[in-house]
């Protein structure tokens, strides 16, 4: 087993302390190396988004055929025996019918997979054909010099995955348009999110310098570790990127260390850079972008001008109030941690109105509707990049939106990508006294009608699904202590009542757990991961 994983991870820089393969290190700085050293431009991001959806179809034929077809032993290739479509077919209903059609097709015929599938946690099930998938079967080229990140853990306990450097260079293509459609080259740009190993900041520099963008701060957040070695080497890391983009790259700041709930440093270089007649562009999730701005109205401090590109998380009509109280504007992007799927729109008709990069994806509805939820079809998510470092064919990503066409006029309609996407919510749900309940959109309640009764923002209020020692899971509504002095009975009672809204199903479903006394009140900060996201439901375990 020792012998095969040493195989799969050959010519990965492993960023762990607990096995270093130096040959594999030095591929991965020589590569560094030659993507810093050549950022594109403007122009040239245009012309490739061209190039890239004029082959739009034979990229994904060629995906497919790479990735399925010709390897029989691929997951995704038993699902397309059991539809009974082979290559000529797929081919042929391409032609016929368009990309995203084609995918409603075979989706319709078993060729998805669920979140849980995907992660090899359910048997898939289609017909007479039983089996795991292999996460790993999803990965590309192993041998590509790559660097070792981990998800932020929105749901559950983070996930660590390799970055090839040749998917930053890619990834850079559709962010230097983002900056060019909402004009953002001229601020002074700065980026809020945790080093190493989190995906967040380091990724964000590096895209960011495949078009030649400079960053002028990094308020950083150090990622939780229970080994020092660990968070050593990590640190050891962060600062070598670092290095290397100041001396290949446009030039990266060095992470400064600041508490999730001190904001000072961050208004102290708005207003600096404010005195400098310059505005202000900060890349965060929509939880710190909304205590940014709250802390800055509190304080009296204008944010006028400033731009926030927020995304790890819903953006809420709650947390634009809070933002356009400040002065400042929001702009959501919608992605993963393989890229970035929906860039908000530079004329927007939604809140959260974005375009699916289909230069690099393909984005549907599934045809058939979430089993504990009728009226919810989940996004099916399909990669057409090569140089991504995992494949996705019609992969449910935990979340279920509107999919719309529409001509908006702004720079990433004029490129082709007309498809958009709003109200994107995961479609999770939580289980107590034997019951699962879905957890649907308790945003309003959480960061509108709760704030708004008894008092606080968004972020103050969120709630979390525990499970005791004794294997009893619990929810629990945490409540920041700013908040104040809280009537916890009258609390109860409007969450009691929310939850029982909507069906038969969910009523009866909150008077047992209220019987039981299944919900409880806790007073203490939120809980963040480590990119800083306060998510509504939380789900933690304890030992």
């Amino acid at each position: 087993m020792r012998a095969r994983q040493r195989t799969a991870d050959e010519g990965h820089f492993n960023a762990s302390f607990e096995r270093i393969d130096l040959k594999a290190f030095a591929s991965f700085v020589i590569a560094l190396r030659k993507f810093l050293r050549r950022p594109i431009n403007v122009a040239d991001a245009r012309k490739e988004v061209e190039r890239r959806m004029a082959l739009r179809d034979e990229r994904f034929l060629n995906v497919v055929e790479n990735n399925v077809f010709r390897c029989p032993e691929s997951p995704y290739w038993k699902l397309f025996k059991n539809a009974g479509c082979d290559y000529g077919d797929l081919a042929a209903n391409l032609e016929r019918y368009g990309l995203e059609k084609t995918l409603e097709q075979i989706a319709g015929e078993g060729v998805y997979l669920t979140p849980e599938e995907f992660k090899g946690k359910r048997e898939i099930s289609r017909g007479s054909t039983k089996f795991y998938f292999d996460s790993q079967s999803s990965e590309r080229d192993r041998t590509s010099p790559s660097i070792r990140m981990q998800s932020s853990g929105t749901s559950n306990v983070p996930q660590s995955y390799f970055i090839p450097v040749r998917a930053l260079a890619s990834r850079s293509v559709s962010m230097c348009i983002f900056l060019e459609a909402h004009k953002l080259f001229a601020y002074s740009s700065a980026v809020q999110d945790a080093i190493l190993p989190s995906n967040g900041g380091a990724r964000d520099l590096l895209v960011s310098a495949g078009f030649g963008h400079r960053s002028e701060r990094w308020f950083a957040g150090a990622v939780p570790s229970h080994r020092w070695l660990s968070r050593r080497w990590s640190e050891a890391m962060t600062h070598l990127i670092v290095f290397m983009g100041n001396v290949f790259g446009p030039g990266f700041p060095r992470p400064e260390f600041v508490e999730a709930e001190n904001v000072q440093p961050i208004l102290d270089w708005v207003s600096q850079e404010r005195r400098r007649e310059k505005m202000c562009f900060i890349r965060c999730t929509a939880s710190n972008a909304a205590r940014i701005a709250r802390a800055a109205y509190d304080k009296g401090i204008s944010l006028e001008g400033t731009k926030f590109r927020v995304g790890g998380e819903p953006f809420t009509e709650a947390k634009r109030e809070v933002i356009a109280r400040s002065g400042a504007v929001a702009i959501p992007v919608y992605g993963f941690e393989g890229g970035v799927i929906g860039f908000g729109c530079a004329n927007p008709a939604f809140l959260d109105d974005l375009h699916v990069d289909v230069s690099q994806f393909a984005l549907i509805a599934r045809p058939q509707p979430l089993d504990y939820a009728a009226e919810l079809h989940p996004l099916l998510l399909t990669t057409l990049d090569e140089d991504a470092q995992r494949f996705y064919l019609n992969v449910d990503i935990g979340d279920h939106a509107i999919l719309t066409q529409r001509r908006c006029g702004c720079l990433f309609e004029r490129l082709g990508m007309a498809q958009h996407i709003h109200q994107i919510r995961s479609h999770e749900k939580f289980t107590s006294e034997g019951m699962n309940y879905f957890y649907g959109d308790l945003f309003e309640l959480l960061e509108n009608s709760l704030p708004s009764e008894f008092g606080g923002g968004p972020g103050d209020y969120q709630l979390v699904e525990e499970e005791d020692a004794g294997g009893q899971t619990r929810l629990v509504l945490i409540v920041h202590p700013q908040v104040g002095f809280l009537r916890e009975e009258a609390v109860l009672t409007r969450l009691h009542d929310a939850l029982a809204r909507g069906s038969r199903a969910n009523d009866f479903q909150t008077s047992v757990w209220k019987d039981a006394g299944t919900v409880k009140i806790k007073r203490q900060l939120p809980l963040a991961t480590a990119r800083g996201k306060i998510l509504p439901l939380r789900v933690s375990r304890v030992s």
